[in-house]
């Protein structure tokens, strides 16, 4: 079991966490075939699929085996029909996912802000339709101007940090499509760098592959506190230990392992939500 830091069960009750949930938090549900949304790793070697020159296909597999992710679908990107590519786009993500146990204990933690750079409408679904009068919701994304705005108000935010399967032509996906959000949208990151340099960070079920995100966290390292860190959940032995390293000194990013499998992270964040539950009661009887 995952012993949670006291300073970040804290953070979390005094809302000062924000919640960073990738692809593993949406690999675990299902739609009624009981398929489940792609992964990174399986949606490239699915859409590999759809490049018809062979030794092009065979030198993207290889860049897919080295984990060279966003390489690899700029090449897909540019070697296939787009027609072919929007429609393997909506198919893959643009179903009726049903939110999983882990969606729910992840809402009810109840951090103000979520960003995920997941394409799926599977968490803002389950907070919009959510039974009980719950708080209110807004879901934005890296193209609204309105993001400080929001900030500074009392709603929930849900922030699509690569755009969501609704509009499919402003999805950030290839090396290409992070340059051109970069610089048609600066303001978008600036506002994004505050929210790390001002909120502890915790990610759920991500890769940290993104590399803008992981831009932003050496900034951030570089400008800000190194005392108080940002968590990573990863599967115990999953990742090289000198990249685990590589996270705490570059990124401030320390780790939280679990184990023996992915299925733990349910169990994991239910305990993590018992432990907030417990803290938030207390703080209420104290006052």
């Amino acid at each position: 079991m995952i012993d949670w830091p006291s300073s970040l069960i804290n953070e979390i009750v005094k809302g000062r966490c924000v919640f960073f949930i990738g692809s593993g938090v949406s690999a675990n549900s299902k739609d009624a075939n009981s398929d489940s949304p792609p992964t990174w790793g399986t949606f490239l070697s699915m859409a590999s699929a759809l490049v018809s020159d062979k030794n092009k296909k065979v030198q993207i597999e290889k860049l897919i085996e080295e984990k060279k992710f966003l390489v690899a679908l700029q090449a897909i990107n540019d070697n296939c029909d787009q027609a072919d590519y929007y429609s393997f786009l909506n198919n893959s993500f643009n179903k009726n996912y049903q939110p999983s146990e882990l969606h729910h204990y992840i809402y009810k933690l109840d951090a103000r802000i979520v960003i995920t750079t997941n394409f799926d409408k599977i968490y803002q679904s389950l907070c919009y339709s959510y039974p009980g009068s719950g708080p209110a919701f807004k879901v934005i994304d890296y193209t609204s101007y309105d993001l400080a705005d929001e900030i500074r108000s009392d709603t929930r935010l849900i922030i699509n940090a690569h755009g969501s399967i609704n509009n499919i032509s402003n999805m950030i996906f290839t090396k290409s499509e992070y340059h051109k959000a970069k610089r048609n949208h600066p303001y978008f990151y600036e506002v994004l760098k505050a929210i790390f340099l001002t909120n502890t960070i915790l990610f759920i079920g991500c890769g940290l592959e993104d590399p803008d995100i992981m831009l932003l966290l050496e900034d951030v390292k570089i400008y800000g506190n190194s005392n108080k860190h940002h968590y990573a959940l990863t599967l115990k032995g999953d990742k090289n230990e000198f990249l685990i390293n590589d996270w705490i000194k570059t990124y401030n990013i320390r780790t939280l392992e679990y184990e023996p499998n992915h299925g733990a992270l349910v169990t994991e964040i239910k305990n993590l939500l018992e432990l907030v539950d417990e803290e938030r009661a207390a703080l209420v009887t104290t006052i």
